[in-house]
């Protein structure tokens, strides 16, 4: 009686390994899987009734396998997509670094170009002081010669000579000029061939400049436009990685700002126990350009901005805080990096200045606690997060 049971048992079970087998080999199964339940089926051979629920079993066990795959294949597993979390954060923060460095070679740029106006205002004024200073020579000559040809007008070639600076020669004009003072007692034309030459030494080097302000306002162009195409790059990324994986991404995200926060605080809080001598204190205005720049929480990031309530860009929030406190600094956080007062990393204060990569393309304000405010990238905001100081580059002090 058990043998015959048993023998329709198998009887039933071989279809069904069959099935197992023809399925396995569809859906990419190893036919070594199938075998192993038919195998594992088999051994359950009892009564008529058992054996046919564990052959049912079997089956079942090969379908509840089969629903892990896809027509592409085994469905990922938590593991699997975490590291393609972990891969997507990777790619993302190089696509970001390399969207700074442009965005930052671009703000320079910009610093070029304040600097440079700068210039050129005052080589401008220098001529413009130099012109009234010649003006004036020239009023003191023509009076003399008025004195000196008693009863004769001054001819139009005398009036020409003496008002000229550049339809003559240095030579014919010298000459002349010379003549006059020989006879009139007047001193001090070597004072006004010198004013002369040096206008025409201001003309030429304001030509310059305005040359070189051309080329770098070309030059700030095509940076801002590498800026933000790298921008659209990075932008697609993220949203194509937030609709891929949505909560998971969101999640390890919020996971890795905790954990960088506590980080943070910890490693801070160590470099309290090293006494730092000889470096400047904290300026006393450092609290209002903290102030300042917590005031700015929430507003956009954009390229190359100031504007308090609309918009910043990294370095660009640092110039604002610092302005409000009385302290003027340079525009770009490269330029800000190189001319600030540099302290041990350990010794930064809130106020002060925390600069990152190299080259220097990031900068944000030290509020304590091992936490920054800064105006982070195109599509964030001025907010306040962990100092990642593993990837600090220096630590700048305004005074």
């Amino acid at each position: 009686m058990t043998r015959n049971a048993g023998g329709r048992f198998r009887r039933t079970v071989s279809p069904l390994t069959g099935a197992i087998c023809c399925v396995s080999l569809v859906m990419g199964m190893a036919p070594a899987t199938a075998g192993a339940a038919a195998a594992g089926a088999n051994s359950m051979v009892g009564a008529t009734g058992v054996g046919q629920l564990s052959a049912a079993g079997a089956v079942a066990a090969g379908v509840n396998g089969l629903a892990g795959f896809g027509a592409g294949g085994l469905v990922q597993t938590s593991d699997d997509k975490q590291r393609e979390v972990d891969a997507i954060l990777d790619e993302l923060d190089r696509l970001a670094e390399q969207m700074d460095q442009l965005a930052e070679d671009y703000a320079d740029a910009l610093n070029d170009g304040i600097e440079l106006d700068k210039e050129i205002a005052a080589t401008e004024a220098r001529i413009k002081a130099k012109e009234i200073e010649l003006a004036a020579m020239q009023a003191q000559l023509q009076n003399v010669a008025l004195k000196t040809f008693v009863g004769k007008s001054v001819s139009n070639s005398l009036a020409s000579i003496l008002s000229s600076t550049g339809s003559l020669s240095d030579a014919v004009r010298r000459s002349y000029l010379t003549s006059v003072a020989l006879n009139t007692g007047v001193s001090g034309l070597d004072e006004l061939q010198g004013v002369i030459e040096d206008i025409a030494r201001e003309r030429k080097q304001l030509e310059s400049q305005r040359t070189r302000a051309g080329g770098i306002a070309d030059y700030a162009k095509k940076r801002l436009a590498a800026a933000e195409a790298s921008a659209d790059v990075y932008s697609a990324r993220q949203a194509q990685a937030l609709r891929d994986l949505g909560d998971l991404l969101r999640g390890e995200q919020s996971r890795r700002a905790k954990a960088a926060l506590e980080d943070a605080a910890r490693q801070a809080a160590e470099f309290t126990k090293t006494k730092y001598s000889n470096i400047p204190a904290p300026s006393s205005a450092a609290g209002t350009a903290v102030k300042a720049a917590l005031s700015q929480l929430g507003v956009q990031y954009k390229f190359g901005a100031l504007s308090p309530g609309s918009a910043f860009d990294c370095s660009g929030l640092m110039v604002y805080a610092w302005s409000k406190a009385g302290v003027g600094i340079p525009r770009s956080s490269r330029s800000q990096y190189y001319s600030l007062t540099r302290i041990p990393t350990g010794a930064a204060q809130p106020g002060d200045l925390i600069f990152t990569r190299n080259p220097v393309s990031h900068v944000g304000m030290y509020l304590g606690n091992g936490q920054m405010i800064a105006a982070p990238r195109t599509g964030d905001v001025v907010r306040v997060y962990a100092v990642s100081w593993s990837k600090v580059t220096g630590v700048g002090r305004p005074k």
